[in-house]
């Protein structure tokens, strides 16, 4: 059963890829990227033609295509399609995120050419580094306001820079609205330095990061923030090789069954592999944020983000 990911090895799974076409290309995406089969996906039901295909993961869990064999003129069509791939023509998206071609040959120079394969040092900057973006906005937003905005007119603004600057009396002024303003900006200061600093805290040191998809799947590792570049969202550093998982390892379970039952009483009903609650936002209690920026599905998780210090 080499060809399936450890954990999720069954001899169902494993008739259907011996039984299948699609095992060369399976062997060859193992061979040359380490990608193994997660689970199949059955047939449209309403498809008379849609072959079964099978979802493939790198060796940290991530999952990155789909694959199946279609016939044509009678001759098998190998097919390839991963979300982290687009053609710049096609009928349609999902056209436009497959390869095929009838020669395996072929096909796997076209993958390697065009680097569709993402590697796996690489996949957590994909679609889980949206979700950890998503969660610094989440930590971001619960602190408060930090930004400043005025509501003195030119005339105000005028008088206090003849204030200043040339020592005149402030005869047109309203100073109890000039204190206001003062004390509302002071606050917002002290905001954006509390927030600067917490935020540092949970991502610039390592944090985990719990995953949970559509198959009801885990994804479990940990990473830190990386120093941003220019206005570019963050990129983020591996620290524990993440794994997929079937699941909950004993660590992380008081941690999420308190995240799970607080979530309850927000009557959040949906919780992915019985452990990740559907919903965003910090929780300041239990010092953890619940995250997702895409619909969740076989390639998007929807996240817990933990310190490592809070495990």
């Amino acid at each position: 059963m080499k060809l399936i990911y450890e954990g999720f090895e069954n001899e169902h799974l494993e008739h259907l890829i011996n039984e299948s076409p699609t095992k060369k290309l399976i062997q060859e995406l193992n061979f040359k990227y380490g990608l193994k089969v997660v689970d199949k996906v059955d047939p449209h039901a309403l498809s008379r033609s849609s072959p079964i295909s099978f979802l493939l993961a790198d060796p940290s869990g991530f999952m990155v295509a789909k694959v199946w064999t279609d016939k044509e003129d009678g001759h098998d069509v190998y097919n390839y399609r991963s979300p982290f791939y687009k053609k710049e023509r096609g009928s349609d998206s999902a056209d436009r995120e497959t390869v095929h071609s009838k020669k395996l040959s072929t096909l796997m120079a076209t993958l390697k050419r065009q680097n569709v394969v993402p590697p796996p040092s690489g996949m957590v900057n994909k679609f889980p580094a949206e979700a950890f973006n998503g969660g610094i906005s989440l930590m971001d937003t619960h602190h408060g306001r930090d930004w400043k905005q005025t509501n003195f007119s030119a005339d105000e603004v005028h008088t206090m820079l003849k204030v200043i600057l040339l020592g005149e009396s402030p005869n047109i002024l309203n100073i109890n609205n000039c204190k206001e303003a003062l004390d509302k900006w002071d606050k917002q200061d002290r905001i954006k330095v509390e927030k600067r600093k917490d935020i540092d805290r949970f991502f610039s040191t390592e944090f985990y990061a719990i995953g949970a998809d559509k198959l009801n799947h885990l994804v479990i590792g940990s990473v830190k923030r990386m120093p941003r570049q220019g206005s570019d969202n963050y990129s983020f550093e591996i620290v524990k090789p993440f794994k997929r998982m079937k699941e909950l390892p004993d660590e992380f379970k008081a941690v999420m069954l308190m995240n799970k039952v607080h979530a309850e009483g927000k009557n959040v009903t949906t919780f992915y592999a019985n452990t990740v609650p559907h919903t965003s936002g910090y929780n300041p209690d239990l010092d953890l944020i619940n995250v997702s920026v895409r619909p969740t599905d076989e390639f998007n998780c929807h996240w817990t983000l933990i310190p490592c210090s809070g495990i």
